[in-house]
């Protein structure tokens, strides 16, 4: 199968200069050969671009973003573009998820080892500030697991390692004197089809009983379609697994706010990048609404992909638990 790239830029207003600071002929480099399946190339065609696009005054709202920083550029384009998780083109591979975020899902019973990790912390923040306030997670595809822990991509009828991740924020966060509230309750069985149908109930009874909600999360991991391992990234010494977060738009269903989750995404990727450089892969946008019509400061969030272990992505969810409370900080 030979697949044929192209790559275009929208150069009007203050992105130009920005661009070029980025140096793109050192991105172009020869992909050469590229070997992929049918699956991969559907999901190629699929993708869209909403980042590099001109439309809808995105580029505007991301004209501040200093794209001369290391591997900025190629962060942007490469998790834009699957297939090139596959070349080698970029040293930290970025890739996106499937159509459906989660579609090839592990599952385990749930470890509850969560234990520190001595790893120095970010600055601390005044946690007083969100008194009164509480953060929400829950996992609608709750089979999803790591295949260096379980053995298998999912545990269906079980709550598989996805949840030890939700769980893991949840404590880091108590931990740090916010409300946390994890949802363990089971989405995608007895019918996996019916999985976010289930999760829309929780997300709604959740806000009935609380209008205190300053965040909704869904906790998932991803899957890419081919591989046998998953990339990881090294902060302060450790191995990570990456993130990625998903917005859900309008094409499908109304969804007016849509723009208000994917601020709060842009807001956590620049903070990540300032925090913890590559820990946030990209944003990818989405069809479907994914629950996120609800809140505006709702996101699926994908904590790496089914080969990276417990380890990894536990690790990830605490780092990530410091970049999400200073992004919160700055609404108070």
């Amino acid at each position: 199968m030979t697949v044929v790239l192209g790559l275009t830029v929208d150069l009007n207003g203050g992105f130009l200069n920005s661009w070029s600071k980025a140096r793109p002929l050192n991105l172009l480099q020869p992909l050469g050969i590229i070997n992929i399946n049918e699956d991969q190339a559907e999901q190629l065609v699929q993708e869209n671009s909403l980042l590099l696009t001109g439309s809808a005054g995105l580029i505007k709202q991301l004209g501040w973003v200093d794209l001369s920083s290391d591997n900025m550029a190629q962060n942007m384009i490469g998790s834009q573009i699957q297939v090139l998780a596959y070349t080698g083109l970029q040293e930290k591979s970025q890739e996106y998820g499937n159509e459906d975020p989660s579609k090839t899902e592990a599952n385990n019973p749930v470890s509850q080892d969560f234990g520190r990790d001595g790893i120095e912390t970010a600055d601390p923040v005044d946690t007083t500030i969100f008194n009164g306030k509480t953060i929400c997670l829950y996992c609608t595809h709750s089979a999803e697991t790591y295949i260096p822990d379980s053995g298998q991509a999912r545990v269906d009828g079980q709550r598989g390692l996805i949840n030890s991740v939700a769980q893991k924020i949840e404590q880091e966060l108590k931990a740090k004197g916010i409300d946390a509230q994890y949802i363990n309750t089971i989405h995608d069985f007895p019918d996996y089809n019916s999985s976010y149908t289930n999760s829309r109930a929780t997300v709604k009874k959740l806000l009935q009983d609380n209008n205190n909600i300053m965040a909704l999360l869904d906790i998932h991991r991803d899957s890419i379609p081919g591989a046998s391992t998953a990339p990881t990234i090294e902060i302060k010494g450790k191995k990570s697994a990456r993130i990625l977060i998903v917005v859900g738009t309008d094409e499908r269903k109304p969804h007016p706010n849509w723009k208000k989750n994917f601020r709060f995404a842009q807001n956590l990727y620049v903070q990540g990048e300032k925090m913890y450089p590559g820990l946030i892969k990209g944003i990818t946008t989405k069809a479907g609404t994914y629950n996120q019509e609800f809140h505006s400061s709702a996101l699926l969030l994908e904590f790496g992909s089914d080969y990276n272990t417990l380890e990894e992505a536990n690790y990830a969810a605490r780092l990530f638990t410091e970049v999400l409370i200073q992004v919160l900080k700055e609404d108070f």
